[in-house]
C-alpha cells in the first residue's frame, strides 16, 4: 500500500505536504506533543501512530520499528502513553483533512451524499463496541463525513451535517421523522427508505394513511409516486412516497429472514413485515420536475457504493479488527485508519480511486461522468481528466448513470455548482 510505503519512509516527506495548515500547532494545544523528549515533532508523532493503525504493529513491535528507524528510544508503555494522548489531535487531522481535499474544481449541480454506518467490535467482542459513521460523495467518490462513536451512537440524520440542496441517500436505518425533518428545516433533500410501521404518514386532509394498502394495488414491476404528509414538533411536511413492487408473494429469503429477526428478538413474527417485503418503499422530498419516481429509485440503487467502500476499509485497512480495548487507544487506531484512507485517496495517481473505487483489475467497471451528459448518454468512459466517476453495479443498465447524468445537468439552475464540505465531527461522543 502506498501509505505503508510512506510511514516507511520512502515518501514521508509528500505525506506531511498534504496535512492541513496548522498540524505542528494542534498537536500541542490538543496535548498530543508537549514535552518532545525522543519522539521530536508532530511529523514524528503521525508516523508513529500510522505505523500502529495502518501497519498493524503491537506496541512492543512499535517501538522496535521506531527505534529502527531513528524516531527514539522508546519502551512500549511510552508507546502507549504518546498514542493514547494523539487521539483527539487525529480526530483533528481526519476533520481538516477531509475540508482542504474537498478539491477546487466545478461540481454538478446535485451533490448527493450517500450515509451509512459499520460496527467495529474490539477484541474477542461480539457486539458493537463502536461505530464509525461515513458520508461518501456520490459524484466526485470521495470521503465527505466521517464521525467515530462508541455503541449509543446510532444511525440517525441529525448527527450529520447538511448543506443546503445536498441530496442525502440512506437506508431503513435512518427512516425517523426527527432526522428527516432535520434535513428539511436545513434546505437539504432526502432520499430515505422507508419501513411499514415506523414512519406515520397521512394525506393532504390529515388522515392516517396504511401505507401498504396504499402500495398493495401496484402490480409486479409497477412504480407508485404519492403525496404524502408527516408531522413532527407541530409542523406538517409536504413528500412524496415512491414504491415499486418488486415480488407478488414474499420471496423465500425474505421469509427466512424475518422469522430470523422474529426469533432473535423473541417475538412473532408480523404478516405486515413479509407483505412488506414485495416492495421498495421510499420517501423523499425532490419534486417530480427535478427526480421522476423511476430516477427516485435508480439513485437509492446507487447507495450500494457505500457499502463498497466500508468493505475496502476492513479488507484494504483492517478497520474491523481492532487490536485494543482502551478507548484513546481505540479512538487512535481507528482515526489513523481513516486519515490513512484520506491520505491514500490524496496519494493516488487516479482522483477518487480510494475509496470506494475497486482495482484495476475489475472488468466489469463502467467509468461515467456525472458532470458530462454528452460522454454519458455515448457510454463512453470517462476520461483521465474528470476525476468523477460513478460505477454501476455489475449486472446493471449501463444506461443507468448516464440518464441519472442527463437528470442532473437538467436540474434547476437555482441549485449551486459550487457547495461547500458538509460539517463533520469525528470526535467520541
Amino acid at each position: 500500500m502506498e501509505i505503508e510505503r510512506a510511514v516507511e519512509g520512502s515518501s514521508w516527506d509528500a505525506v506531511l505536504a498534504l496535512l492541513p495548515t496548522g498540524y505542528e500547532e494542534s498537536a500541542r494545544e490538543l496535548g498530543a506533543l508537549i514535552r518532545r523528549r525522543e519522539v521530536k515533532s508532530a511529523g514524528d508523532l503521525l508516523r508513529l501512530a500510522l505505523t500502529y493503525s495502518v501497519c498493524d504493529l503491537s506496541l512492543r513491535m512499535t517501538a522496535a520499528w521506531a527505534a529502527a528507524e531513528g524516531l527514539g528510544s522508546l519502551s512500549d508503555v511510552a508507546v502507549l502513553k504518546r498514542l493514547r494522548a494523539a487521539s483527539e489531535w487525529l480526530g483533528w487531522l481526519v476533520l481538516h483533512s477531509l475540508w482542504g481535499h474537498e478539491g477546487t474544481g466545478e461540481m454538478p449541480r446535485l451533490t448527493v451524499r450517500i450515509l451509512d454506518a459499520s460496527v467495529v467490535s474490539e477484541p474477542g467482542a461480539r457486539g458493537t463496541d463502536w461505530r464509525v459513521h461515513l458520508g461518501l460523495d456520490l459524484v466526485r467518490e470521495t470521503i465527505r463525513s466521517v464521525e467515530v462513536t462508541g455503541p449509543e451512537g446510532g444511525e440517525s440524520l441529525w448527527r450529520h451535517g447538511v448543506v443546503p440542496d445536498e441530496i442525502l441517500v440512506v437506508d431503513r436505518g435512518y427512516a425517523h421523522r426527527k432526522g428527516v425533518a432535520h434535513v428539511l428545516e436545513r434546505k437539504g433533500h432526502v432520499v430515505v427508505r422507508l419501513n411499514w410501521q415506523n414512519f406515520p404518514l397521512e394525506d393532504e386532509d390529515g388522515h392516517p394513511i396504511d401505507l401498504l394498502a396504499l402500495v398493495e394495488s401496484l402490480p409486479v414491476g409497477g412504480v407508485g409516486d404519492f403525496d404524502v404528509w408527516f408531522r413532527h414538533q407541530g409542523h406538517r411536511y409536504a413528500v412524496r412516497l415512491v414504491a415499486r413492487r418488486n415480488t407478488s408473494e414474499p420471496t423465500e429469503r425474505d421469509v427466512r429472514r424475518v422469522r430470523c429477526q422474529a426469533r432473535k428478538k423473541k417475538r412473532k413474527g408480523d404478516p405486515r413485515t413479509l407483505r412488506a417485503s414485495c416492495f421498495v418503499i421510499l420517501l423523499t422530498d425532490m419534486s417530480r420536475g427535478v427526480l421522476p419516481p423511476d430516477e427516485v429509485l435508480d439513485l437509492y440503487r446507487l447507495r450500494w457504493r457505500i457499502e463498497t467502500a466500508f468493505k475496502q476499509f476492513k479488507s484494504l485497512l483492517h478497520l474491523d479488527s481492532l487490536r485494543a480495548h482502551d478507548p484513546k487507544l481505540v479512538a487512535t487506531y481507528i482515526h489513523g485508519k481513516l486519515l490513512a484512507a484520506i491520505l491514500m485517496e490524496a496519494l493516488s495517481p487516479e482522483p477518487g480511486s480510494f475509496p470506494p473505487c475497486g482495482g484495476a483489475g475489475e472488468s466489469d467497471a463502467r467509468a461515467e461522468p456525472l458532470a458530462d451528459p454528452a460522454v454519458a448518454a455515448e457510454g463512453a468512459p470517462a476520461s483521465s481528466g474528470t476525476g468523477h466517476r460513478l460505477v454501476p453495479h455489475s449486472g446493471g443498465d449501463p444506461a443507468d448513470t448516464a440518464h441519472l447524468a442527463r437528470r442532473t445537468a437538467e436540474a434547476p439552475a437555482s441549485l449551486p455548482s459550487r457547495l461547500p464540505p458538509a460539517p463533520i465531527c469525528p470526535t467520541l461522543s
